[in-house]
């Protein structure tokens, strides 16, 4: 009879059906992190030399005349804070013994993610950081990219709510060509919003050798301009969230880099230590020093301003 019938319904020793792969639901940013060339910091404060030229203008001379001297000038130096950075995790030997889902030592997998964290943490500071001198106690923070290269030549604010344009952007890259040694930026960072306002620009034009005929192409992921060819990247920490701890950006932001002139500089590269062992666990951290190495400002650029909403 069909109620004699053994049935999964409310039977509690069925084993639970668990599979063993984790989904990281945290996204990963990095791109600067790794893309960018790595230098070595020798101490506390790390710097770079920069130096111009005399204003240009005739150096025509009467000929025989006796030759007077010129001015001269020396290099300029731009600091930076080496700023340093920890991830703690511990791990109960209990932790360790019993089984999981995942078939991992929880010690190994609380260390893939603790690597995971820290790169994004780097990554944002990479990119956001303010300058904190570390004087009194307080904690040492490096300018980011957004602070270090900023000067009055290469940062605009545009009136809030200004609508991105191609026409901007143009202005933007001719601004950056007359203010620099003539090397510009190549890569442009960006948040999500902005990034589809570049994607819906009137003058794009594509060149589709092979087009499926179901497919909407929608993108632009290069400008070219006459002052140069820009590359288009999407970056979280670019367009600042409160999740991101720094607080939410007001307005839309863009970034404009020549990463050959940008160096994470290292005084120690990533590594891990075994902490103290007090009580019956594993205490790791990793651990770095670094800070922004900025070997020109002028060959890059920020925007504030735009219409996020």
């Amino acid at each position: 009879m069909a109620s004699e019938i053994l049935k999964t319904y409310g039977d509690s020793s069925i084993k639970e059906d668990v599979n063993s792969f984790v989904e990281l639901l945290t996204y990963l940013e990095t791109w600067f992190l790794n893309n960018l060339g790595k230098s070595q910091a020798f101490g506390p404060v790390h710097q770079t030399q920069t130096d111009t030229l005399p204003a240009v203008g005739s150096l025509a001379v009467q000929e025989g005349e006796d030759l007077s001297s010129a001015t001269v000038t020396t290099p300029s130096l731009l600091p930076n804070i080496v700023q340093h950075v920890a991830r703690t995790f511990q791990v109960s030997d209990v932790q360790r013994k019993v089984a999981h889902f995942n078939g991992e030592d929880m010690l190994a997998y609380q260390t893939t993610k603790a690597g995971k964290q820290i790169g994004n943490a780097m990554e944002f500071d990479i990119v956001r950081s303010t300058l904190v001198s570390g004087v009194s106690g307080t904690v040492p923070k490096m300018n980011g990219i957004c602070n270090a290269i900023s000067k009055s030549t290469n940062t605009t604010a545009h009136n809030s709510g200004t609508v991105l344009s191609a026409s901007i952007i143009n202005g933007l890259l001719k601004a950056n060509w007359d203010n620099s040694n003539g090397n510009i930026a190549t890569e442009l960072f960006m948040g999500s919003f902005l990034r589809s306002a570049v994607d819906a620009f009137t003058q794009k034009s594509n060149t589709l050798v092979t087009v499926d005929a179901s497919t909407i192409h929608n993108l632009v992921d290069v400008i070219q301009t006459s002052f140069g060819r820009l590359n288009i990247h999407l970056h979280r920490y670019v367009q600042s969230s409160t999740s991101g701890g720094l607080g939410a950006d007001s307005t839309g932001r863009l970034l404009a880099v020549r990463p050959e002139y940008l160096k994470i500089a290292y005084l120690n590269p990533i590594y891990m230590v075994d902490l103290a062992k007090t009580g019956a666990s594993d205490k790791r951290a990793f651990v770095s020093d670094l800070t922004m190495e900025v070997r020109n400002q002028d060959v890059h650029f920020n925007a504030t301003g735009f219409d996020i909403d």
